[in-house]
């Protein structure tokens, strides 16, 4: 299936459940997609499409409730990252037009109770979803540690703890002049600064990538029944820029109208385990490290602070074109 930036479609079915060679193969395919673009949709990945489309309908409910009561579950802790931030709170470098939610593995304080969502099961469906956005992200991490002969069980070695981020997040509707002036953006261009991150997506749109950095963004459509996958930092640190951590970002839709829709994204960034030193892995000889080493726990730590204007009044807007309070 082409797509308009090239991104690879790869069936995962072959590496669940076939044979030692089904399994090599897809780990090849996986590598050369995030070795060149750094990204790749995966399709029969195991994780249902009714599981998928259940968690958007568990956003909407919680991102549908009042402001208020939505901020007493405030992300406010660098070194937990959980809980909700407000539109324009992440100040990425800019002013980000959208809502969250974070999940953990281990710390979920700020979350709703049963009572507060009682039909949806909040805190329970999210962490069985979690569950199956884990075991797929280590099985990907599997297919590049066998591609790169680094041993099966590399990336198991260094994820015993690990504590991913289970985000949900609502682009508000918005008027595109708002998104479109300086400054301004559903996510300003970024990279991602952990190991790899699995995205789901709604199917309006706006996703752009600019896989070799040279400011010629490209649209990656939603493409149902798939999970879009790409590498992040801490990945391109460890195998010495062989996989590539690309810049992305979010933008209008492709529209007429002057009134944006609403759109959902499920994102799934994995991390390694706080205490892991992140040094690159040289393959050949005489090549030299081209990053130096790095703590996952404070890498993650100084990214998170930096995203965040945990400072500012709740996070809350002020008037209608999103300056934070500060």
């Amino acid at each position: 299936m082409a797509t308009n930036v090239d991104i690879a479609v790869i069936s995962f079915e072959p590496f669940i459940q076939g044979n030692d060679a089904d399994r090599k193969d897809v780990a090849k395919q996986l590598y050369e997609a995030f070795s060149t673009v750094g990204w790749v949709y995966l399709k029969d990945h195991g994780i249902p499409q009714s599981r998928v489309d259940e968690i958007f309908e568990l956003a909407k409910s919680f991102f549908e409730l009042p402001i208020d009561q939505k901020l007493t579950w405030k992300l406010a802790d660098p070194e937990v990252n959980q809980g909700y931030t407000a539109d324009g709170a992440e100040a990425n470098g800019g002013i980000d037009h959208k809502e969250c939610y974070e999940h953990r593995r281990f710390q979920n304080r700020s979350c709703p109770t049963e009572s507060d969502l009682p039909d949806r099961h909040f805190k329970t469906t999210l962490d069985d979803f979690y569950n199956q956005c884990l075991t797929l992200g280590l099985q990907v991490l599997k297919c590049l540690a066998m591609a790169m002969d680094l041993g099966d069980n590399f990336f198991d070695d260094i994820t015993t703890k690990a504590d991913p981020q289970l985000r949900l997040l609502h682009y508000p509707s918005i008027e595109k002049r708002i998104i479109e002036q300086e400054g301004h953006a559903r996510i300003i261009p970024h990279t991602d600064f952990g190991l790899c991150t699995l995205l789901f997506q709604d199917q309006v749109g706006g996703l752009e990538i600019d896989p070799f950095h040279t400011g010629d963004f490209k649209p990656a459509v939603p493409i149902p029944g798939t999970v879009l996958i790409n590498m992040a930092d801490l990945m391109q640190r460890l195998t010495n820029g062989r996989c590539r951590s690309t810049l992305h970002r979010v933008v209008s839709p492709r529209t007429s109208g002057d009134l944006l829709p609403a759109r959902y994204s499920i994102p799934f960034f994995i991390h390694p385990d706080p205490e892991t030193m992140i040094q690159p892995v040289t393959k050949e000889e005489g090549e030299f490290r081209k990053y130096e080493t790095v703590n996952a726990g404070e890498w993650r730590v100084m990214n998170t602070m930096k995203n965040y204007r945990l400072g500012s009044q709740d996070g809350v807007l002020d008037g209608k074109v999103g300056l934070a309070t500060v």
